[in-house]
């Protein structure tokens, strides 16, 4: 491809981003498979021509939007493990109450969810993507399990009938079954979300 005159790197940063938007909206709307980079550059007000200059291929698009979304999802689980500055959000319970009621915020969840199960899918034969999907399962699990341990080391919590690491992929499996019923139609709102996760973690991590 014949290059393009050149233009100031925030510049082509924002064209590469609104791309990428525009891309994963398409997926959530209509599904990866029926992306079309026609469609993508006629919402972002580009030739297809440019979308290719910053995408070569509609794989690569497709490839880069999933990459993007799960950089922006392990953002989010960054923050989200950070103590909090008073004494409340040092406490591991209500860090993790806290981390339970941001779940919700992550991505925008109707749209993560989306995403994510499209992502999922596509990763089964695409081994880029697999590794997409593990880095989300590991920031997930970091999270959980750090704010986990800490309560444990401190004395707030016990453990009784499961491990720390099966306490933790209980709330994936939590969170991801509320994604799934999020994509169905039937997913249930931030509050029952944030309540049903909490009363989870104080059975399971009784102190």
């Amino acid at each position: 491809m014949s290059p393009r005159p050149s233009q100031p790197p925030e510049q082509a940063e924002a064209k590469k981003f609104a791309i990428i938007q525009a891309t994963l909206d398409a997926i959530v709307a209509k599904g990866p498979a029926a992306v079309r980079l026609g469609d993508v550059a006629k919402a972002v007000g580009m030739s297809i021509g440019t979308v290719q200059y910053y995408f070569a291929s509609r794989d690569e698009l497709l490839a880069q939007a999933f990459s993007f979304h799960t950089a922006t999802v392990l953002l989010h689980l960054e923050e989200m493990s950070k103590p909090g500055d008073d004494p409340r959000g040092r406490m591991a319970r209500y860090r993790l109450h806290d981390a339970f009621a941001a779940v919700h915020g992550v991505g925008m969840h109707e749209q993560r969810s989306r995403i994510w199960l499209e992502l999922v899918t596509a990763a089964r034969a695409d081994e880029g993507l697999q590794n997409c999907v593990d880095a989300v399962f590991a920031g997930w699990r970091k999270l959980f399990r750090t704010i986990v341990d800490e309560g444990l080391e401190r004395h707030e919590f016990g453990l009784f009938q499961l491990s720390a690491a099966e306490v933790v992929d209980t709330f994936l499996a939590i969170i991801d079954g509320f994604d799934l019923a999020t994509v169905a139609g039937h997913g249930p709102d931030p509050q029952t979300m944030t309540r049903i996760l909490i009363e989870t973690a104080d059975r399971l991590l009784e102190g």
